[in-house]
């Protein structure tokens, strides 16, 4: 599905339209949609390997999704993939937002004073075996 980005990704401000792919409905595939350019992520649904990823989601961020209710966004986050699958890392602190029924997408950053528990790079391994197995 095609996304507009109503918010910024970090270092990627010019890329303004994105591509989300499913891999397998918990992973994701996100990309430039015209090809061309940087980003290219693997996203990773976060209650697949936490209960606790519970955040305020900004009302600002809310308006720029045109959202009617903070329930109306996904939250997934970006995997950076090494090899063995457990050397890993998830990004909690700067989740990717999705209203998939206006098709708009962004990136917020959370504030690691109030989320201390949320990392930039978590290491995947810390979650194994905590929920369903990732692998």
């Amino acid at each position: 599905m095609d996304f507009k980005a109503a918010l910024p990704i970090l270092g990627f401000e010019s890329c303004k339209e994105v591509t989300l792919e499913s891999i397998d409905g918990n992973f994701y595939r996100l990309f430039d949609k015209d090809g061309k350019s940087a980003p290219s992520f693997i996203l990773i649904r976060p209650s697949l390997l936490r209960n606790d990823y519970i955040f305020d989601l900004p009302e600002s961020a809310v308006r720029s999704l045109e959202a009617q209710t903070p329930e109306q966004i996904e939250v997934l986050n970006i995997m950076i993939l090494d090899t063995p699958l457990e050397n890993s890392h998830v990004n909690f602190l700067a989740p990717l937002l999705f209203n998939r029924d206006k098709g708009l997408m962004g990136q917020i950053v959370l504030d690691n004073q109030k989320y201390p528990d949320f990392e930039i790079a978590a290491p995947l391994k810390s979650y194994m075996g905590q929920q369903e197995d990732v692998s």
